[in-house]
């Protein structure tokens, strides 16, 4: 087909991505191998970077990756957090991060430095539900202040949908898919993303997420770790200055219950705290800190819990695609680690279905880098949905940032 007088080519992406997922404990990073080629242990070269800045006890700050290599006594370090519920609500403390993680010589990985941004796409996972005011400012760092010559955002819980996923559901799907379909995004994935500050809930179609039957559950693993400070506070020591030794401890000894009251016989189980002579011996609370992921009401708040979030989230799709999805239940995030938090998920949902629904419900090799690794993916082995879906620069600046919106969305339906 001619092109119509007058009329321009597209601009080309730059073929190099660095891939984002910006969460609200840690951020995931990488540049994604080019080519089809790329194996997994290659596209797997992810780097997390804690997204805090922290200032410790005597006084000294440090900034994001700089924090674990320098910082040994945690006790009443105080962190500041640009994330809270997924959105970000410092842009000033993000930024310093971002440029210090990725464009500071000295303070940046050297597999993490962008030295040319012009020649390199910006794929960025961004929270479910932001809002447009801040993905405005999003794009005005990216596309204005660090000059990238490409740009995709997308929500970072669909990106798991390009992962390989078969052999997690292979006991359903009974078959390994033929060569080359294994690089072809899962047709119907729900992902749950519980996280730091927030847990969500993901239908996807083919790679895309179902915007409408998106929903949000407002505890993640700060609100666990905040209520065993609480309760550590009042039984035993005082740690209220201590988030950091008391994450630790949660980490260690907490677990999601499916049997309540066998667990209350088994709990208890000895804890110290890392740096000092502290320890104690925890009981219930090894179970019931976790527990107000499924069942927010046991402090008082009015939310569901987290299967009945998905069910409401199910109620918005047809029987079909929902039977599918319940198929295919992928739970990402460093909630996801708790033992038996998988297990309860599954539980807990086959109980809501109906009998000859399957439900299977899994997690990732690693389900902290598994929504990076999905948009490495993504960007090695779909550049063509790059393409349909990301802006360059020229548009970025011709258009502006509400098309860029529109575009992301839509892709290449979205006119000029």
């Amino acid at each position: 087909m001619r092109r119509a007088k007058g009329a321009r080519a597209r601009a080309q992406l730059p073929s190099r991505s660095f891939v984002v997922d910006n969460g609200a404990y840690s951020i995931k990073a990488g540049f994604a191998p080019e080519g089809l080629e790329a194996d997994e242990q290659t596209l797997s070269t992810c780097h997390v970077v804690p997204n805090a800045i922290v200032k410790t006890r005597d006084r000294k700050t440090y900034i994001a990756s700089h924090m674990d290599r320098h910082v040994t006594q945690w006790s009443e370090a105080v962190f500041r957090r640009p994330v809270e519920h997924g959105q970000v609500v410092s842009w000033e403390a993000q930024k310093e991060i971002w440029d210090f993680s990725f464009f500071n010589p000295k303070t940046a990985h050297k597999d993490l430095l962008i030295t040319n941004p012009e020649d390199t796409t910006f794929i960025f996972g961004e929270h479910p539900n932001t809002l447009p005011a801040l993905q405005k400012n999003a794009d005005e760092i990216i596309m204005e202040e660090w000059g990238f010559g490409g740009y995709m955002r997308a929500l970072a819980p669909s990106l798991n949908a390009y992962n390989d996923l078969h052999s997690l559901f292979e006991e359903y799907h009974q078959s390994t898919p033929p060569q080359g379909q294994s690089d072809l995004p899962m047709e119907c994935l729900l992902v749950i993303n519980t996280g730091y500050s927030s847990t969500t809930i993901v239908p996807t179609f083919k790679g895309r997420p179902l915007q409408r039957a998106i929903r949000r559950l407002d505890f993640g693993g700060k609100h666990l770790t905040n209520l065993l400070k609480e309760t550590i506070s009042v039984r035993y020591f005082d740690l209220h200055q201590d988030t950091k030794i008391v994450n630790d401890i949660k980490e260690d000894v907490c677990f999601t219950s499916l049997d309540f009251k066998n667990d209350m016989e088994k709990a208890r189980k000895a804890a110290k705290a890392p740096e000092s002579e502290i320890s104690m011996t925890l009981g219930n609370e090894r179970f019931t800190i976790p527990e107000i992921i499924f069942n927010p009401s046991d402090i008082g708040s009015k939310q569901p819990g987290l299967a009945d979030c998905v069910m409401q989230s199910l109620a918005l799709l047809p029987p079909l695609i929902q039977a599918t999805l319940l198929s295919n239940v992928l739970v990402v995030g460093g909630n996801a680690n708790i033992p038996g938090f998988v297990d309860r998920v599954q539980q807990e949902l086959r109980s809501r279905v109906r009998s000859e629904w399957a439900v299977r419900v899994r997690k990732p090799a690693d389900s902290i880098t598994s929504s990076w690794l999905g948009g490495a993916r993504l960007a090695s082995r779909h550049p063509q949905t790059v393409r349909e879906y990301g802006i360059t620069k020229e548009e970025y600046y011709e258009h502006g940032s509400a098309w860029a919106a529109r575009k992301f969305l839509h892709g290449s339906e979205v006119s000029k």
